[in-house]
């Protein structure tokens, strides 16, 4: 069936004929399960995999009912064109592959020892199909997220029905076996005295707060959102701060972060004493605290984290830097602007696992979490068009975004040179004479908005020494130069951003 330029039913018989090669070779992995530890892994993988493409053809024939009077963009049908070209490649490539794994196995019945060596022949070919299943598994979710979006965003824009909270609720919903229940704000609403905080009042806090209706305490986030408001305010004026930050928490409270990549929200507090308000973050789900050399739990930015030398893999490195990109992605998606795309904002987390030490932080590098949402707001929302004057920070911002006064209107597009200023940052990380851009003063200070970017665009695409494609390659270059010229008046479709930029993040990622 074509749907409005977009053909599904042939993407869906794809799928489902990926899923059912996965299905084949998880039976022929399962004969070596007590022959080797890393094939009987292997064979569970596959089995998982098998799984989520099925639940994908469920949700690519909702796709299919939700999209029969919906026009989509043409960034949307050649971003799927493009998916559906590839998944046919991949099909063809796993059903050789899954022909060569298959090929002279040795059948249940056979010795240990010739299961065990067939396995151990095989073990590379199995751990390729694994990977590209992997890579391709993740884009699928992220490209019909996106898809999807588009679809539920015309379709409600019609009705006047959307809402940034229902965008969110929905994106993740999407691919979620279980959809959370609806929350009011106010219920969302913590009192500060009830966080026991580990350490003194700052911008960021770990803590620990009750769980609801158990006997347990929670590892979360407390961060300070905006600025002290004046001691002057009237409560009308301090309640309409309250009910920002309560909208805010509203959105994020339906975030899930492995999907995200945004830490969720479990409620927002006032703290009177500051006068102050903030929002409380839950630790993402098998992630707990770094802790110091005390012992004391402590909140880890990128910005720590690129004071220190690192000691773990290249593809490390670029999952990070695609995982950023993911969420930019879905603050945009539910029709927002984050404003404070830069290091500090960027959370890490130590991963409970059963690894050896040198498989963890600090010789592997854990995956991001974007907070820092404190001038986060609707794109239909009147920017105030103010800034500060912090060399610091500008480096992140876009030139036009740089003045104390009468800056251009914030966009989306502003966010994607930010996250190009990361990217270029991240790709430095651990070359010959790094410093981060913060150290970086005698560079930056007193610089010009577009000299900061002159100067940004040479260390990217330039000729000297220690440019990205050094490091990184041209691509990966090239890809920093698109985020840093972006047109900041011409709006950028989400479907565009992933072809331009997480897509071409991945591919390099996964080459590795």
């Amino acid at each position: 069936m074509v749907v409005n330029g977009i053909e599904l039913a042939g993407i869906i018989g794809t799928v489902k004929a990926i899923a059912d090669i996965i299905e084949k070779a998880s039976e022929t992995l399962r004969n070596y399960r007590h022959s080797d530890e890393d094939i009987e892994k292997f064979g569970l993988a596959f089995q998982a995999d098998s799984w989520t493409l099925k639940s994908f053809v469920r949700i690519l024939r909702d796709i299919d009912t939700s999209a029969k009077e919906v026009e989509l963009s043409d960034e949307d049908r050649k971003l799927h064109e493009d998916v559906a070209s590839v998944l046919q490649s991949l099909e063809a490539r796993l059903r050789k592959r899954l022909a060569k794994i298959t090929d002279g196995s040795p059948s249940a019945d056979r010795s240990l020892g010739s299961r065990s060596a067939w396995a151990l022949w095989r073990k590379r070919d199995v751990a390729r199909l694994e990977k590209e299943l992997e890579d391709w598994i993740r884009r699928i979710r992220v490209i019909y997220t996106v898809i999807n979006a588009e679809i539920e965003r015309t379709k409600q824009a019609r009705n006047e029905q959307s809402t940034s909270e229902g965008r969110m609720g929905h994106l993740v919903d999407l691919f979620s076996e279980l959809s959370m229940r609806p929350v009011h704000g106010e219920e969302l609403f913590k009192s500060f005295e009830a966080l026991h905080l580990h350490g003194p009042r700052s911008r960021r806090m770990a803590a620990t707060i009750a769980a609801a209706g158990a006997n347990q305490q929670n590892h979360v986030v407390a961060e300070y959102i905006y600025k002290a408001y004046s001691e002057n305010l009237i409560d009308e004026e301090i309640q309409m701060i309250g009910d920002a930050t309560q909208e805010l928490a509203s959105v994020l409270y339906r975030s899930n972060p492995e999907q995200t990549r945004i830490l969720k929200c479990d409620g927002y507090f006032h703290d009177p004493r500051t006068r102050r308000f903030g929002l409380i973050y839950e630790l993402p789900p098998s992630r707990s605290w770094v802790v110091d050399s005390a012992g004391e739990p402590r909140i880890l930015s990128l910005r720590e984290l690129l004071n220190r030398v690192p000691h773990f893999p290249l593809n490390h490195r670029l999952r990070f830097c695609c995982d950023v990109a993911q969420a930019v992605l879905y603050v945009h998606l539910v029709g927002w602007v984050h404003k404070s795309i830069r290091p500090d904002n960027i959370l890490v987390f130590d991963e409970e696992s059963d690894l050896p030490p040198r498989r963890r932080f600090p010789h592997a590098l854990p995956s991001p979490y974007l907070a820092g949402f404190e001038y986060a707001r609707s794109v239909k929302s009147l920017s105030d068009r103010k800034s500060d004057a912090e060399w610091h920070v500008n480096i992140y911002r876009h030139p036009k975004r740089q003045l104390l006064e009468q800056n251009a209107e914030y966009t989306m597009a502003h966010d994607i040179y930010s996250l190009g200023v990361v990217l270029l940052e991240l790709a430095l990380w651990g070359s010959n004479g790094f410093l981060p851009f913060q150290k970086r003063e005698a560079v930056f200070k007193g610089c010009t908005p577009e000299k900061v970017k002159e100067q940004l665009l040479d260390m990217a695409v330039g000729t000297k020494s220690d440019g990205v494609a050094v490091y990184l390659g041209q691509r990966f270059g090239d890809l920093v130069a698109f985020c840093l010229n972006i047109d900041e008046k011409q709006e950028m479709p989400s479907a565009s951003f992933v072809s331009e930029v997480w897509l071409k993040l991945d591919e390099i990622r996964s080459a590795i």
